[in-house]
């Protein structure tokens, strides 16, 4: 679920659809490329949800408040390097998710 709803926030700060989205980035453009001049509104739209995401980990006892601190911390760079195609999407949000509190799949 949390996949799409990022394909959405994407889709949202770029006014494409996620058919469109797919098909660029299959074609090889990073989302920056994409997002042309959209590009920091898209960081700091992924930055928001993601921060919101975290906070709801945190709510639901599934993150402490220390690994939130500090996967908040590294959240804008690894988001900018996700859009900069310097980090495949999902490798940016490894540490969290469903493998456990930060683990990162490991």
């Amino acid at each position: 679920a949390a996949k799409a709803e990022r394909v959405k926030v994407i889709t949202d700060a770029l006014g494409i659809d996620a058919a469109t989205l797919e098909a660029k980035r299959k074609a090889g453009q990073s989302l920056a490329a994409i997002a042309g001049d959209k590009k920091d509104a898209l960081i700091a739209a992924l930055v928001a949800f993601e921060s919101k995401q975290i906070d709801a980990a945190v709510a639901s006892g599934k993150l402490s408040a220390e690994r939130a601190t500090a996967l908040k911390s590294k959240l804008t760079a690894g988001i900018t390097a996700m859009v900069n195609n310097e980090a495949k999407i999902d490798n940016a949000f490894k540490g969290f998710g469903k493998k456990g509190h930060g683990r990162g799949g490991r």
